[in-house]
């Protein structure tokens, strides 16, 4: 397929989001326009390692002879196999599409290595996916648009360290409860915890700390409506259709996600348009505030009584299964799955290209 451009989707991760990188990316493989594209599979394992992978049916294969790593030159981006007794061979690739949920995926770790290799990817670029993985950070961002946000509070593990109590009595006044204590940077809700009464706070803020050294506090809407919209497109993008959440435990939390199949999913959700619009309007508003392209999922949170609105969340690198909430709404916003992964593609080249469009060096001298 002389004509088909070589997409690396690269999937797995040091992350603990592992496993649900490893379901997305089969499901992308699986649909990805293979008239248009001829994909090549890359498993980032969990020391790190990069291989070639592949998928028998629903068995993940990877191949453990070799590994690859990147190759940064000044001529066509590629990877490099290096297999047994240091045979290496040259793998040219024209995009990349990375589907790593959480850590070192999704944080702008390797998107700064895409940009260093000089390659289109699909989705934020490295200062979007960070400021969209942190959620202090991200929060602090919105607050300042003036886009709604819960009252929070945010601090670092050092900070705990050196006046857990001060920070405790901060929480107390400043947020109260019932609040929900969050690892700042991780996905997927893992390391969160719903707090009521003062007691439990401390343990679940050390609990957080086993898997983030940033943590953020945040007041609790009681049963809110969980809504989420998706996100598309570069310098206009636009909003999907809302969906909703209906999870049958206290909050949406990693079981409910991933094991519970109790757990609802309305699409579209039940709003009047007036709600409808404003969601779908914010959604393109966190987009555009946190400097982000390609793909977003926006997650929100509405009160039952008073219809007020908050943003809770942006997910850069959303779940991309067929049937994650992400594709499926744009399933129903008139963009089928296999156009939705050409689209990404397009997107990334399109941003790709404006980018070395820019000038580099100061040769130019301006005048007056």
């Amino acid at each position: 397929m002389p004509n088909t451009k070589k997409i690396a989707v690269i999937f797995g991760g040091k992350s603990v989001e592992h496993e649900i990188s490893i379901i997305s990316a089969k499901s992308i493989l699986n649909n990805l326009d293979k008239k248009k594209f001829n994909p090549i599979p890359i498993l980032i394992d969990k020391k790190g390692v990069w291989r070639k992978a592949t998928f028998n049916n629903s068995e993940l294969l990877v191949n453990k002879k070799s590994y690859l790593t990147p190759l940064i030159t000044a001529n066509k981006p590629a990877l490099i196999e290096i297999g047994p007794k240091l045979k290496v061979k040259r793998i040219n690739i024209d995009c990349v599409f990375p589907i790593l949920h959480g850590t070192y995926g999704e944080d702008g770790a390797i998107q700064g290595l895409f940009e260093i290799m000089n390659i289109p990817y699909v989705g934020a670029n490295v200062h979007g996916s960070a400021i969209g993985m942190d959620k202090i950070s991200m929060k602090s961002v919105l607050k300042d648009y003036g886009i709604p946000v819960l009252d929070f509070v945010g601090f670092d593990k050092s900070a705990w360290l050196k006046d857990s109590n001060k920070i405790l009595t901060q929480i107390k006044n400043t947020i109260g409860f019932p609040n929900f204590v969050k690892s700042a940077n991780l996905g997927s809700s893992i390391g969160i915890t719903k707090v009521d009464k003062n007691s439990n706070l401390k343990a679940a803020i050390e609990y957080s700390l086993r898997f983030s050294d940033r943590i953020l506090v945040e007041k609790a809407v009681l049963k809110p409506k969980e809504i989420e919209v998706s996100v598309l497109g570069n310098h206009n993008p636009r909003a999907s259709v809302p969906g909703e959440i209906v999870p049958n435990r206290d909050f949406y939390d990693y079981e409910a996600k991933y094991s519970d199949d109790t757990t609802e999913l309305i699409a579209p959700a039940n709003l009047n348009k007036k709600i409808t619009k404003k969601l779908q309007d914010l959604a393109v508003d966190v987009f555009k505030a946190l400097d982000c392209s390609g793909m977003g999922r926006i997650d929100f949170l509405v009160e039952r009584e008073n219809q007020k609105i908050y943003v809770s969340e942006i997910n850069t690198i959303p779940g991309f299964t067929q049937i994650s909430m992400y594709p499926k709404l744009w399933e129903l916003s008139c963009i089928k799955y296999k156009k939705l992964i050409t689209t990404l593609i397009e997107l990334a080249v399109e941003k790709y290209e404006e980018k070395n469009k820019l000038n580099t060096d100061y040769e130019m001298k301006l005048k007056v």
